[in-house]
């Protein structure tokens, strides 16, 4: 793919600007929250030191939701006066106070600024993630963040012609 300077797209093109973060003590509610708020789907977290730890998404979120669904599933009768529970198998509130470091997921996928598309897309599919960081690759300090709708605004604009699906169907 070429942009408008006839150069290869890296990774510096398709980055997003400022990287939004998480704290690892930050609650569920607080993160879901912070990602609504930034109409954005995951954040990295770092600890009380700023050292990175992981990325917190909204898959993390439904992930462990299910797991607690599945785990939590029981007859429930009336005689045994147990709490209300919410889907994550625990109280709506205790929920809600969970800090992410309990979900998220350990570790950060990169790239560097001067990674090629193609580079992209195989890290993407390569480790089946929606999101990569482009880092520094002296410093290791985060520029940027590439997700998949970034790559597809990018090819997009990039005016290559793709094909066009002529009907759609209803099912």
């Amino acid at each position: 793919m070429r942009n408008g300077n006839k150069r290869p797209l890296l990774a510096r093109d398709l980055m997003s600007r400022p990287v939004r973060r998480l704290t690892a003590s930050t609650p569920v509610r607080d993160a879901a929250a912070f990602f609504m708020r930034h109409g954005i789907s995951g954040a990295p977290v770092v600890d009380g030191h700023g050292r990175w730890l992981g990325v917190f998404t909204q898959r993390d979120l439904a992930r462990h939701v299910e797991e607690r669904m599945v785990a939590s599933r029981r007859e429930r009768t009336l005689e045994s006066r147990e709490p209300v529970l919410d889907a994550g198998g625990m109280p709506s509130d205790e929920f809600g106070r969970t800090p992410i470091r309990a979900l998220m997921s350990q570790g950060l996928f990169t790239v560097f600024p001067d990674a090629t598309l193609a580079e992209v897309l195989r890290a993407l599919v390569s480790f089946e993630v929606h999101r990569v960081f482009v880092i520094d690759e002296k410093t290791g300090a985060l520029e940027g963040v590439i997700t998949t709708l970034d790559v597809l605004r990018a090819l997009e604009r990039s005016g290559e012609s793709f094909p066009v699906v002529s009907s759609t169907y209803k099912l």
